[in-house]
């Protein structure tokens, strides 16, 4: 692909931000901006996704006083783009069809229910809940922030039980994803269908179009999009595929710049793994946690993701071509990835939606799509899509809201979640705006990689240490090229983990309520 050398540089930087990010009160609103919004939305492609319709609202005729707002403590702007937007009108991104959306929702709520919402974005919105739950300081209703940090508060009580408060089998609840969250039976994490910003993080497979289309043995497996609504895409074929796309550039060296299948990093290895629904620990059927790295399923499993992800001529990964561009240089070489796939040199790359949005803008040489992580076989249920820890979101509610404010509290959780179809569908729209797209196939998987989002417990709290821990030790043993080291290196973290995870739950049993 031609591209001027500063729009490259530029282009990149943006680029590794983005994937660094991913890896590592609404006030009066005018009719100006509703407006401005809607004509931006009917230009837009119409796809046919999103939620479904929900039916009749079952707690309409309840009714909050409007003068008393939901204040909700989120992450700021500056760490998530959708992290203060998801709540709260901006007068100042007018035409933004994501802020038209959540301007028309929130009058609808209080309108209907007299929900307003009170929205305080800070950086780090859990460590501010601890210090005041420490100090018995009432502040805030709601807490918006990512699962890693959320989860650390669910050990030491700082958030109340939402079982007798919320039901979380309404289909605009993550039901599943809830249950992931929980330690227990106890569920002190909400996800679903109120929030953006955890499927803004949540990982996915893009795809080049045109390679997909020009390469005869991979045009052979025949639509790509029926493929994965057939639940045939499998590990299993999207090795395949990426062997027969790889090559080395002209001088025949395998490096930055040939052409490889898969385009990924060392923490890909947990993300295949997890796409194919294994998880490093898993709960049985007395809510009960068990590390599952060993289980004969989990090593098969693994198996699979080394073959393909240790293979350097099929798989290229961040961490081996830092610095190999001439373009731009970073720490950890997802720059240096981004701009393979930009200049048309992978047939797959393993990223989060984040990186859609800012990709969709750039004017390539070829059409890229979105798909699932690839399941195991396909007879499993569902393509698991894991969350990334650092940046996806959950709800919570502080632990000294009182019972009676806490009813209340739940019930707007309920309305935002049950009106939030339209800023859904916005917020579709405003990442789907890919080149060309004429059609709802990437609407479609979308809605796939949504509706089953993938939580690996173990790897949110990141039981062990260093390379050993939960969420890494996948990747060490893949930058181990010529041996699958896995059952060694388990061996000599187990004690660290089980130790870790002992410790974690000491905590919940004496602190949760």
């Amino acid at each position: 692909m031609k591209l001027r050398k500063l729009f490259c540089i530029l282009l990149i930087t943006a680029l590794c931000a983005a994937v660094l990010a991913s890896c590592g009160g609404g006030g009066n609103e005018s009719s100006q901006a509703a407006a401005s919004s809607a004509s931006v939305e009917e230009s837009a492609p119409q796809y046919s996704y999103g939620p479904v319709d929900y039916g009749e609202f079952p707690y309409a005729d309840k009714k909050l006083d409007p003068s008393e707002p939901v204040k909700i403590l989120c992450v700021e702007t500056a760490r998530h783009i959708y992290g203060e937007q998801q709540f709260s009108y901006n007068a100042e991104k007018e035409g933004n069809a994501i802020n038209g959306a959540v301007q028309e929702r929130n009058n609808k709520l209080e309108e209907s229910y007299g929900i307003v919402f009170e929205v305080f974005p800070v950086n780090s919105p859990a460590e501010q809940i601890a210090n005041f739950i420490e100090t018995g300081t009432y502040e805030y209703d709601v807490i918006c922030d990512s699962v890693d940090r959320l989860e650390v508060g669910t050990v030491y009580g700082y958030y109340l039980p939402m079982d007798d408060y919320v039901d979380i089998s309404k289909p605009w609840w993550d039901s599943e994803a809830i249950d992931m969250l929980a330690i227990s039976d106890s569920h002190f994490l909400l996800a679903g269908a109120a929030i953006l910003t955890d499927d803004d993080n949540t990982y996915l497979t893009l795809f080049n179009k045109d390679m997909y289309n020009s390469n005869s043995d991979v045009a052979a497996y025949g639509n790509i999009y029926d493929i994965v609504r057939e639940g045939k895409f499998t590990i299993d074929m999207y090795a395949e595929m990426c062997k027969y796309v790889s090559h080395p550039d002209s001088s025949g060296e395998w490096g930055f710049n040939a052409t490889y299948g898969n385009l990924s990093h060392a923490y890909g290895a947990t993300v295949m793994v997890n796409g194919c629904g294994v998880a490093t620990v898993t709960k049985d059927e007395d809510d009960q946690l068990r590390l599952n790295v060993a289980a004969r399923h989990s090593v098969d499993v693994f198996d699979k993701v080394y073959a393909l992800m240790s293979d350097q001529q099929r798989t290229q990964r961040a961490e081996l071509i830092i610095g190999k561009s001439p373009n731009t240089s970073s720490k950890y070489g997802f720059a240096e990835l981004e701009e393979m796939f930009v200049s048309g040199r992978g047939l797959f790359y393993n990223t989060t939606s984040s990186s859609v949005s800012i990709l969709k803008s750039v004017s390539m040489d070829f059409e890229f799509g979105v798909l699932p992580i690839p399941k195991y076989e396909p007879s499993q249920e569902n393509y698991c899509n894991t969350v990334n820890r650092y940046q996806s979101s959950a709800l919570a509610v502080p632990s000294n809201v009182g019972s009676a404010r806490a009813k209340e509290v739940a019930f707007a959780l309920e309305a935002l979640g049950f009106h939030n179809s339209e800023v859904i569908r916005a917020y579709y729209r405003q990442t789907l705006q890919l080149q060309a797209v004429t059609s709802d196939d990437d609407a479609d998987m979308l809605d796939i990689i949504y509706n089953h989002r993938f939580y690996d417990l173990g790897a949110i709290f990141g039981w062990g240490a260093g390379s050993n821990s939960l969420i890494n030790i996948y990747g060490s043993v893949i930058a181990d090229s010529a041996a699958n080291t896995l059952i060694s290196r388990w061996e000599s973290a187990e004690s660290a983990v089980l130790s870790a995870m002992d410790e974690t739950l000491e905590a919940y049993e004496k602190n949760a309520y």
